[in-house]
């Protein structure tokens, strides 16, 4: 037997450098859920939505306070609500017929369905006839025809719809019904049926709920991205509603004074 056989030489120097480690893994970062990207990437059109010549018009008195100042408030506003309820007819009717989708079902909401109440605030403004009443439909095509899209090509993107309104017409719903309450000198609660949808005690209880329900919605990064941009766009069809608006689209004319 050789005198090597018999040398056994530690590992750590049979190569005259130490044994590499596996590399460590760095922790990946949390994922962001959908309502915190929804917030963030939504914030510039959101806000641009709520300051257009229209709101600042309705309820800031751009219009004047006299008789036919109110008649122009008055009637644009009867139209935004007439507008409002083409956009919800056609959303409840398309989350509803995707109500087991595993990207919408989770954000299916009885709070969000408003038709009704912007039926009953009509109803306050232009009676019981309120139907008979020409709807500006012309307003609202884009909207609702890309609703109507999106149920058959990318039903997950209706949350982004959804979310929209959400903003719009439930969270700034309590602050909302008191300025057309003051705007329009109503009393008791008519009028503001649309804004009624949850109480202000109620309120951060009910996005708490939301935002837990948006956050488990079964989508990808690329979906909860594509959700974002939806969301953008909606916003954006309602700025331009309020444009059409706010340049008086509808060739209103002087109301009769008695002259």
């Amino acid at each position: 037997m050789s005198a090597t056989a018999l040398l056994r030489i530690p590992t750590a120097f049979t190569s005259g450098a130490e044994t590499p480690s596996a590399p460590v893994r760095e922790a990946e970062p949390p994922r962001l859920p959908l309502s915190k990207r929804l917030e963030e990437g939504t914030a510039a059109p959101r806000r641009e939505a709520e300051q257009t010549l229209f709101m600042k018009g309705l309820f800031r008195g751009a219009w004047g306070t006299g008789v036919y100042g109110q008649f122009v408030r008055g009637r644009h506003y009867i139209t935004y609500l007439q507008c409002l309820l083409e956009v919800y007819e056609a959303l409840e009717e398309a989350l509803e017929s995707q109500r087991t989708h595993a990207a919408v079902g989770g954000f299916v909401f009885p709070e969000l369905w408003r038709s009704h109440a912007i039926q009953e605030d009509l109803t306050c403004f232009l009676g019981e006839d309120w139907r008979d009443t020409p709807r500006p439909l012309h307003l609202t095509t884009p909207h609702v025809t890309r609703i109507q899209e999106l149920v058959e090509e990318a039903p997950h993107l209706l949350v982004a719809h959804a979310y929209v309104r959400y903003t719009r017409d439930i969270l700034s719903g309590p602050m909302l019904g008191n300025m057309v309450s003051r705007a329009f000198d109503l009393t008791d609660g008519e009028g503001i049926a649309l804004y009624q949808s949850v109480g202000p005690s109620s309120l951060e209880i009910f996005q708490r709920r939301v935002s837990r329900n948006m956050d488990a919605l079964n989508l990808s990064d690329d979906q909860m991205r594509e959700v974002v941009q939806e969301a953008r766009l909606a916003f954006r069809l309602e700025i331009q509603l309020s444009d059409a608006l706010s340049r008086g689209a509808l060739g209103l004319r002087s109301p009769d004074l008695g002259r």
